[in-house]
């Protein structure tokens, strides 16, 4: 858990973010007038009921008292609702503001940080953090506040009516009260943290299986993977039942001590101990403010609850939302015209050393292919070269390191289709024309032709406008691939990086794809490939091994190809020369 203080998050969410909200700052003063007004009216009710009694066992004319009973009841509850009525909206405001932007601050993750969180858990988080933002606003200005006003308006009047004692009385058990709220409420606080980690378990565990459900229908291991489930559920339900079994403790506990705070005043009027004698009117003013502050402070023990409820989801998405990863100063570059250097680059992956000593080039317009036997670290050569991952050493844009560039100018300047890439659950179209701008339809079209796809995709029941599904499994694979394709193609980047962009594809489709991309003479393109019977169509040649580079074509011309290691992959790949 974060070391954040409590003092901490209420200053983010108020001062960095609900104070910069002008309907918020518009509707405060208001709404704090309006609350004081309502419980000064709400203390003043126990006064005229103590005149309403008082008048009658002297048998007086009650009507002006009741009328002024009415009009202060009325009063009271339409300023308390109107400030809830009127409030809710800048809550909700906030609640969707702080989901939008703690969204943002998830999307714009590197890949590898944000896939380190899980996404079932960035889900939970987003919507903790909204709540728990909304609940503070609303709890401090609409519940709190009412009852510190409602708190100090009480103390004043039983004061004045009733003596010192009394007054001392209700001070202490108010108290009493909220050291005992406190005290629960904190016990409470560390099971509803247990609660928060058993459900990010739960919902990753949920999302994990939802994912693989064909896996799971084909395999038959649908018991097994329920099981499994359900051991996660076990845990929130046991820390669920101990979390609500306490605030039932606590409740009891509150109208334990309003029983002896009554009782105690009502003796002490009964036996003479008050500054005068307890009138029956005094008795009726009292059992009447009694009931305003059982209200108040009945609602103080749910109001607190749901603040450390607020405060603890604030604090578990602090840690992850409230920290930003470091970037340093980048400069804005938009362009790339000469080449892309690795320079000594290392890189290891959870202590296991995976390149050493990375030095080669790649030149603008060069057409590159990445080979090499499974597990060696093709994707992630790539993954360097884009960023996701930390690496030491120097890869250089133009001679700028890429870590001085803009993550914004970067993302102008490179397009990736990655191995297993996966379509937003809209329509074909919008898949297509993801990321790029004034594209029309027919340059859809065209190239869905050029590919293959025009004709599959037409037939479907709503031609392009056909949704695709969740991740786009109503596709299959090779279709995915084609969108990707056409996709990456429409956004018209600089530099291409290909991660087996066609291995649901059959060899024609492949051929038109890989030729789609190097007829692009200004366009630079690196390619992991695994069909070598497409390599001359490159200029560069890669093969990756024994944690290294080796260049085997260059500007055309092989260059090397006589290594052991190299042997041994065309052998396994049935191939005997690259030439």
């Amino acid at each position: 858990m974060s070391n954040i203080t409590n003092y901490e998050i209420i200053y983010e969410v108020f001062v960095e973010n609900v104070f910069n909200l002008a309907i918020f700052r518009y509707l405060l003063l208001p709404t704090l007038l309006a609350t004081i007004t309502a419980a000064y009216l709400e203390v003043q009710v126990s006064e005229i009921v103590r005149q309403l009694s008082k008048n009658i066992g002297e048998k007086k004319d009650s009507s002006e008292a009741l009328k002024y009973y009415f009009y202060f009841i009325i009063s009271s509850a339409f300023l308390s609702e109107v400030v809830g009525f009127v409030f809710t909206g800048v809550v909700q405001y906030i609640f969707r503001t702080t989901n939008r932007n703690t969204f943002r601050q998830f999307i714009e993750l590197s890949p590898k940080v944000f896939n380190n969180i899980g996404s079932g858990k960035i889900q939970s988080i987003i919507d903790r953090k909204s709540k728990a933002s909304s609940e503070l606003v609303e709890v401090l200005v609409v519940n709190v506040f009412p009852v510190i006003c409602t708190l100090s308006f009480v103390s004043v009047s039983v004061f004045k009516k009733l003596g010192l004692y009394p007054c001392s009385i209700i001070i202490l058990s108010v108290i009493f009260y909220a050291l005992l709220t406190i005290g629960i409420a904190i016990w409470r606080t560390n099971i509803r943290r247990k609660l928060n980690t058993a459900e990010n378990v739960s919902n990753n565990k949920l999302q994990d299986s939802l994912i693989n459900h064909e896996t799971i229908y084909s395999y038959g291991t649908t018991d097994l993977e329920v099981s499994r489930y359900d051991e996660k559920l076990i845990n929130i339900q046991s820390n669920a039942n101990t979390l609500w079994r306490a605030l039932y403790v606590l409740n009891f506990s509150q109208k334990t001590i309003f029983l002896f705070q009554s009782t105690s005043i009502i003796l002490m009027g009964v036996r003479g101990y008050l500054s005068n004698s307890l009138s029956a009117s005094d008795l009726v003013f009292f059992i009447s403010i009694s009931r305003t502050l059982n209200n108040c402070l009945g609602n103080l023990g749910f109001m607190y609850s749901r603040f450390t409820q607020a405060m603890i989801n604030a604090k578990s998405t602090f840690e992850i939302v409230g920290k930003k990863e470091e970037k340093k100063e980048t400069f804005t570059n938009t362009t790339f015209n000469d080449k892309i250097d690795f320079v000594n680059v290392n890189f290891s992956y959870e202590n296991k050393l995976m390149f050493t000593n990375l030095s080669f080039e790649i030149k603008k317009g060069e057409k590159v292919a990445i080979i090499g036997k499974n597990g060696v670290g093709k994707s992630t050569l790539i993954k360097l070269m884009l960023r996701f991952e930390k690496y030491e050493g120097t890869i250089m844009m133009d001679g700028m390191d890429v870590q001085d560039i803009s993550e914004e100018s970067f993302r102008n300047t490179v397009t990736y289709i990655p191995q297993n890439g996966f379509l937003f659950e809209e329509s074909v179209i919008y898949n297509m024309k993801y990321g790029s701008k004034n594209v029309s339809n027919e340059e859809i079209y065209k190239l869905s032709k050029l590919f293959g796809c025009y004709e599959t995709f037409s037939k479907l029941e709503k031609g392009f406008e056909t949704f695709v599904g969740e991740r786009g499994k109503l596709l299959s694979g090779g279709e995915r691939q084609k969108i990707l394709i056409i996709r990456a193609i429409l956004n018209d980047k600089k530099v291409f990086v290909l991660d087996e962009p066609t291995s649901a594809l059959d060899k024609q489709s492949e051929l038109n794809v890989l030729n789609a991309f190097v007829s692009k003479p200004d366009a630079t393109v690196v390619m992991i490939i695994h069909n070598l019977e497409l390599i001359n169509k490159f200029d560069k040649i890669l093969f990756i091994h024994d944690k290294s580079v080796e260049v085997i074509k260059s500007e055309g011309k092989f260059v090397g190809g006589s290594s052991k290691e190299l042997g041994d992959f065309l052998q396994s790949s049935k191939i005997s020369d690259l030439r």
